[in-house]
């Protein structure tokens, strides 16, 4: 159990650049337990699918599905394996449980139900707290229960958390008094070097009898949200700001899935200039949920054409591919001299 927590809680440091995180484990779910019998495995390995269902989708409302709903009372027949964790922390159990990847995307698909791919764009988290010992910036080694908790919540909806290094340049754009009055403007302007759209900081102060109360806000360049708590737990604090973000940002990112199935996409692209780099862009392809198959359709100098068997629209497409930084779209790319002039869609590679 210490050494999941220990993987969920690392600090992910991404270059400036950096726009997106391939999610591993989007079907695993883990789910509190009583203890060994029939009846609570039962009981976990549907909470459990439930979880992941919300995962992949990134919206709770996923649940309401007719064909899910009916999934859900034979959640065992989608499992692939199953442990039981016993923390050393507090003895309490959990099932962690894995589903077939393929069963689930296929149940998704046949629901059109919106889909979250594992390609998902990372959260860039600021935590000041005020324990009694004066406001400081929380860190995974100043308040671990928090980060641990965290961490799991960040688990459970899949969304990939990246944390400030706090160093001077940081400390320089954004000092404790700033993150602490929510200063949008101060917050927006010291997330920059980080080249992360997706923004939240929080501020939690310590109340007697092991209460808590706080406000998070959360960014996307112009736009923004907040929420505040009073005498609630941490952890529910965790869940509660993690819930409301990972709606916020699936909002954006997810697709609907299986409303185009086997639908072809022509993707060019352009400054492919050896085999290796070829292999890179037609292997990124493969790997998008959404795409069934892609072969090349048309080479011409450094441009190669592919078509794409899609469960989505290009410009659904686009909104996930695009999240790779070595993908550039183009807008008003030159036509090619013999190849296809009707193309979905165009980008550079920038390797």
């Amino acid at each position: 159990m210490r050494l999941l927590t220990a993987l969920a809680c690392t600090v992910f440091l991404l270059a400036a650049t950096a726009q997106a995180v391939v999610v591993e484990d989007l079907h695993r779910a883990l789910v509190p337990v009583e203890d060994h019998s029939p009846r609570e495995l039962g009981r976990a390995t549907r909470a459990g699918l439930a979880q992941v269902y919300v995962k992949m989708s990134g919206s709770p409302t996923v649940l309401d599905n007719p064909l899910l709903q009916q999934s859900l009372d034979n959640a065992s027949n989608y499992m692939q394996r199953y442990r039981y964790l016993r923390s050393n922390e507090d003895d309490s159990l959990q099932l962690q449980v894995h589903f077939d990847p393929q069963l689930i995307n296929d149940l998704l698909l046949q629901a059109s139900a919106p889909l979250w791919t594992a390609n998902r764009p990372p959260l860039l988290i600021w935590l000041v707290v005020d324990d009694g010992a004066g406001r400081r910036l929380a860190t995974a080694e100043t308040h671990p229960a928090l980060f641990e908790r965290l961490a799991q919540e960040l688990e459970r909806r899949g969304v990939p958390a990246v944390y400030p290094l706090y160093d001077l340049q940081d400390t320089v754009a954004l000092d404790v008094h700033e993150l602490w009055r929510m200063d949008e403007l101060a917050i927006f302007g010291a997330s920059q070097r980080y080249g992360i759209a997706n923004v939240l900081a929080g501020r939690l102060t310590t109340l007697p009898g092991e209460r808590w109360m706080g406000d998070w806000i959360y960014l996307h360049n112009q736009d923004s949200s907040s929420a505040s708590f009073y005498g609630e737990a941490a952890p529910v604090f965790s869940a509660a700001m993690v819930d409301a973000v990972a709606d916020r940002m699936a909002e954006r990112y997810a697709v609907a899935a299986g409303t185009s199935r086997g639908q072809d996409v022509l993707v060019r692209v352009d400054a492919i200039r050896d085999f290796a780099q070829y292999r890179q862009v037609l292997q990124l392809f493969e790997n998008v949920e959404l795409v069934d198959d892609a072969w090349p359709a048309y080479l011409e100098d450094e441009s190669v054409v592919f078509r794409l068997s899609a469960q989505a629209e290009p410009e659904q497409l686009d909104r996930i591919v695009s999240l790779n930084r070595r993908l550039q779209r183009l807008d008003a790319a030159q036509p090619l001299r013999r190849g296809p002039l009707n193309l979905d869609l165009v980008y550079r590679w920038n390797p």
